[in-house]
């Protein structure tokens, strides 16, 4: 009888733990339905196993190699002669060995881009690989990379361009079948393609015409030969984030409109479901918000589509070699990162081949130094082994689940709850600047919004908040220190579920105050770190720091032109990035007819001429300020220059009486005491009304010497008729004189 009855309350609960509406990655909204029941069928939306297993790699690369790195272009134009396609040391395992060591979980080739030259041997072209000198025309570059991924088991995409500027046959119905007899023999020759990646490029062909894509048709195609196969972005399992910039969305819903006409006709004439059937783009990707509760409340059926934010590592796609310096640095790539996988969505990273058919040493180099620090971030989570306890939790899925990286084991709150609380204790204080959340997406994206708080002294203290969570968010802040932290589910679109929380700590943070500028007589300089305790080095001769470098103990003094470059280190030994600042002793002195208020006391001598642009505050101490009075500023080179423009940057918040000069005049003298007029700017609006920084001055026809530059600024005096102020003096704020 025991045994009876406890089999009889596990069904219950079983049953009670169950959902209302079936998950997948499609769902209906009925005309009727109220705004909470179409919030809890989009979190009945769940990915497709493709989908799942697309988002589960967090991290791919792009390789745009073909013509246009031998042309050193972006866009062919498809008249290039295969000739010129000829890499001198072409080594497919490099690129995929270097991608493996970095974590890049899948490499997708330009197949073919826009100039329509393909990097196989395809039977329906001759603007090929075989028609070029590399490898006397038996060279397959697809083959090569595909063969690199399975030796380094890394799963492998094809770019196939739409557009092709070389085809005769585009912009007529005999080029839909001669796309879809290449993307087959893509499909067909070189074994598993794990996604195939489409944009919607859509311009002429050679023969001026514009082609009518057969989408549905290329669909079928891959569906049929690679059904395991994602299809982005121009497709219905992947979007585009909507920039190229590798920055997504603070909010990033994966669950978005889908307003086809009819979608049952769609599901029954596809392959698995509607969201497999014709692709109906969204309308705006550039929107910030595409699939909250505003955004869904008039769809007519919800689909997942999770997003995909695309950069490349240098300014270009394709290979440049002026670009070799201009590589992102591992400090803007780890941005990117927290920009992109920690908002929710996949980041395809361009890494293109140089013309020796290699990734380049300074790509090479940033990568695998983003990796590192990667590893240094999220190798601890400093929340493992904490004791964990959440104010609800449903059967089986208790809190301390949510520490068990992976999906297998995760937290989930009662049914029906959409608040809930989950605090950790430490064991001891622990110093963290870094949030990792994940929801179970395997159950759908539920989560609105959230927050992470700390114990401090007597109470809960809010370190930040957020909205959505998708299958990873990453938020950064300010060094936190203590035992105890507490997560918060604030709103939920359905009972929350999450796999995985953790707290990490990034490298050090550090700045030099003031990051460089001029100076007269002697200049201090700050090094400032975000932890007490970390160590700081820095040099004083142009070469890196390291932790055998001069030591910081105090502020650095300089009395000569110096570059600093300084470095942090943690306890653990991580560094922080390097960072530098130029200081230059000037030649040149200022002085000012009316002194500058001291209520805005600039931080240097020379702060109008310092090379620092001041910030939107005029108390940054960048700016200097004049009440009531005009500018008359006066710059003495002590020798004769040449130069042809002054301008000088004003600062205008009306709101606080601060308003931009009535007139600029420009004054040069070579003795400092005969002046001539170089130009003058009469501001005939007088910007009542302005919020923001402007640029005033003049350019001369010629060349003018001078030893002595004057700038006057003519202040209104007051405030004008009508405003909070009128009658009282109005200001004018100055930051930096431009002379060249």
């Amino acid at each position: 009888m025991k045994k009876f009855f406890t089999l009889l309350l596990l069904a219950v609960l079983f049953l009670g733990c169950q959902e209302k509406y079936e998950s997948g990655s499609f769902i209906s909204i009925d005309p009727d339905d109220s705004p909470k029941e179409i919030a809890i069928k989009a979190a009945h939306v769940t990915p497709s196993e493709r989908q799942l297993a697309w988002q589960d790699m967090e991290y791919t690369a792009f390789c745009h190699f073909g013509i246009n790195t031998f042309t050193d272009r972006e866009w062919g134009d498809g008249q290039e002669d295969p000739q010129w396609f000829n890499p001198t040391d072409f080594d497919a395992r490099q690129w995929v060995s270097t991608f493996a060591e970095a974590g890049i979980k899948m490499l997708i080739i330009t197949a073919k881009h826009h100039d329509g030259f393909c990097l196989w041997p395809s039977k329906y072209t001759d603007h090929s690989v075989k028609s070029s000198p590399w490898m006397s025309g038996n060279g397959d570059v697809v083959k090569a990379v595909k063969e690199a991924c399975e030796e380094f088991d890394m799963k492998f995409g094809v770019y196939l361009s739409p557009w092709d500027r070389h085809e005769q046959s585009y912009g007529t119905e005999e080029y839909n079948t001669h796309f879809v007899n290449q993307l087959t023999e893509l499909l067909t020759e070189y074994g598993v393609v794990d996604e195939v990646w489409f944009d919607g490029a859509c311009g002429e062909g050679p023969n001026g015409k514009r082609q009518v894509y057969d989408w549905m048709r290329y669909y079928n195609t891959i569906r049929e030969l690679q059904p395991q196969a994602v299809i982005a972005i121009m497709g219905p399992d992947v979007r585009w984030v909507g920039t190229e910039s590798g920055y997504g969305r603070v909010m990033e819903w994966s669950v978005v409109p889908y307003n086809a006409m009819d979608t049952e006709d769609i599901a029954e004439n596809s392959q698995q479901d509607a969201s497999n059937g014709v692709f109906v783009p969204l309308g705006d990707k550039m929107a910030k918000d595409l699939g909250s509760r505003n955004k869904i409340r008039n769809a007519k059926s919800l689909i997942w589509y999770p997003s995909e934010v695309d950069v490349s590592i240098r300014p270009g796609w394709f290979y440049h070699e002026s670009q070799d310096d201009q590589v992102k640095s591992p400090e803007k790539l780890l941005d990117i990162w927290f920009s992109s996988v920690g908002r929710n969505s996949l980041l395809l990273l361009n890494i293109p081949p140089d013309k020796r058919g290699r990734i380049h040493e300074n790509d090479v180099k940033a990568l695998l130094d983003l990796k590192n620090i990667r590893e240094a971030i999220f190798s601890e989570n400093l929340a493992e082994g904490a004791g964990v306890k959440a104010t609800n939790s449903a059967f089986g899925h208790q809190a301390n689940n949510i520490l068990i990286p992976g999906r297998e084991d995760f937290w989930m709150a009662k049914k029906g709850e959409t608040e809930a609380d989950i605090e950790f204790d430490l064991g001891e204080e622990k110093t963290f600047d870094c949030l990792s959340l994940s929801e179970n997406i395997e159950l759908g994206q539920r989560v609105e919004q959230f927050s992470l708080e700390v114990w401090i002294g007597d109470r809960w203290r809010e370190i930040t908040r957020s909205t959505t969570i998708g299958n990873k968010r990453l938020l950064r802040f300010s060094p936190q220190t203590g035992q105890k932290v507490r997560l918060r589910i604030l709103q939920a679109r359905h009972t929350p579920a999450l796999a995985h929380f953790g707290i990490h700590k990034r490298p050090p943070q550090m700045e030099l105050k003031p990051m460089g500028g001029a100076f007269m007589e002697e200049m201090e300089i700050d090094l400032l770190t975000d932890v007490k305790g970390n160590k700081i080095y820095y040099t004083l001769n142009g070469q890196d720091p390291d932790e055998y470098s001069l030591k910081y103990t105090a502020p650095i003094k300089l009395t000569k032109t110096t570059q600093i470059k300084a470095i942090a280190y943690d306890s653990r030994g991580v560094a922080s990035f390097i960072r530098e600042g130029n200081y230059t002793k000037a030649t040149f002195s200022i002085s000012y007819k009316n002194a500058p208020s001291p209520k805005y006391p600039g931080n240097s001598q020379i702060v109008l001429m310092d090379g620092r642009k001041g910030i939107l505050d005029c108390g940054s101490g960048e700016w200097l300020g004049w009440e009531g009075d005009d500018m008359i500023t006066t710059i003495d080179f002590g020798e004769v220059k040449e130069f042809r423009r002054v301008t000088a940057d004003f600062f205008g918040n009306t709101g606080n009486w601060i308003f931009l000069p009535l007139e600029v005049k420009i004054e040069v003298s070579t003795n400092g005491t005969l002046y001539r007029s170089m130009g003058s700017f009469k501001n005939a609006k007088a910007w009542d009304s302005y919020n923001g920084a402007k640029r005033l001055g003049f350019s001369a026809t010629g060349f003018v010497n001078a030893r002595y530059v004057r700038v006057t600024a003519t202040n209104r005096g007051v405030c004008p008729k009508g405003h909070t102020g009128e009658g009282s003096k109005s200001w004018i704020f100055c930051d930096e004189i431009i002379v060249d």
